[in-house]
């Protein structure tokens, strides 16, 4: 029997250099971590892969985000582009 998770979703991804970004993400689900939350799934490659119809975010390292719970993403969705890394979720906000 199958499980339904519920994942915050990526609403949007403008990174056309990665493998998953075709029609937009089409990861199962990406992880985000790093000093400017990087999308740690992106892949450079002009191959296309990934069939998911909707990605989820699966994991977030960045604990310092306001939308960090337990290193589990709370926002409702999340947009990723380049900010200072060529993969960035782009929700990402510092907490106070």
């Amino acid at each position: 029997m199958a499980t339904m998770i519920s994942l915050p979703i990526v609403s949007s991804c403008s990174v056309a250099t990665c493998g998953f970004n075709h029609d937009g993400c089409r990861a199962g689900a990406i992880n985000v971590s790093g000093d400017h939350a990087q999308c740690s799934t992106f892949v450079a490659t002009d191959d296309k892969g990934g069939h998911a119809d909707q990605t989820g975010v699966g994991a977030c390292m960045r604990t310092s985000c306001i939308h960090n719970e337990d290193m589990a993403c709370t926002a409702e969705a999340i947009e990723v582009g380049a900010s200072f890394d060529t993969a960035d979720c782009l929700t990402f906000e510092a907490r106070a």
